[in-house]
């Protein structure tokens, strides 16, 4: 009983899943969008000083409803990305509406009274600087956000190697996809990689993540649990050991 009202939360979260997964390059065109309106937003504030609460709780609203579509849109990529676009987007929202308010009176109006004007006019220069630095910081966070969801190979340095670039000993020898080759007008008999093998072989298999193997005279990566031809498939073997050559599947074992 106690499953019953857990599935239905589960599929609705699947399926709204599915659609994000779905409407990715939408989503992407609307964050731009949101975000080019807060920055509309921002610079209208900080270049009309107007001190009002009630067009600033007008524009306290848009804003919720900006960042919230830029919140939603990350989300659902990861936990990382959602917390640090949740900073940007506070950032940014702070940012925009402290125009509309205006600044704290001095602490000391005692002893200000004959630069009250300076006081006054420092106070708006600073919450304008402060404005400016927090949009700013948080639009580079919800941006770094944004491409750690969507894109994150951009964050890659620019000459960093491909894997196919690097010094890898294994990349000249091209990949077995189960082929099934045909010799005349039958189809050859099409076996399971470690059903040929021996018994201490399979017992060290869980080692591979590729071996070696030539097939019909080529040499080829062939997975474990992969389709090869039963007549024509010959493992390679180390010539001490007689353990075959094959590809790690984790760091540390080198056969």
């Amino acid at each position: 009983m106690a499953e019953g009202p857990a599935a239905p939360k589960h599929s609705v979260l699947a399926g709204a899943k599915a659609w994000f997964a779905r409407h990715e390059q939408t989503l992407l065109i609307v964050n731009c969008v949101s975000i080019a309106l807060l920055f509309l937003l921002h610079i209208f504030g900080s270049t009309v000083p107007v001190f009002a609460p009630a067009l600033g709780t007008l524009v306290n609203v848009f804003a919720i409803v900006l960042v919230s579509f830029i919140f939603a849109s990350v989300v659902w990529k990861g936990v990382v990305p959602a917390v640090i676009c949740m900073l940007g987007i506070v950032l940014m929202h702070n940012a925009i509406i402290l125009p509309y308010y205006p600044p704290a009176d001095p602490t000391f109006p005692d002893f200000m009274i004959r630069g009250q004007d300076y006081v006054r006019s420092s106070a708006q220069v600073s919450a304008q600087v402060a404005s400016t630095m927090h949009f700013f910081l948080g639009l580079g966070m919800v941006a770094f956000a944004i491409t750690l969801a969507y894109r994150p190979g951009f964050l890659f340095t620019r000459n960093r190697p491909r894997p196919e670039e690097e010094d890898d000993p294994w990349s000249k020898y091209p990949v077995w996809y189960d082929n099934i080759k045909l010799v005349g007008d039958h189809k050859e008999q099409m076996v399971e990689a470690k059903s040929l093998m021996e018994d201490a072989d399979r017992y060290l298999i869980w080692r591979y993540e590729y071996v070696l193997a030539y097939i019909y005279g080529t040499a080829h990566l062939v997975r474990p649990n992969g389709l090869v031809p039963k007549k024509d498939t010959t493992f390679v073997r180390d010539e001490e050991s007689g353990l075959l050559v094959g590809k790690a599947r984790y760091t540390g074992y080198f056969t």
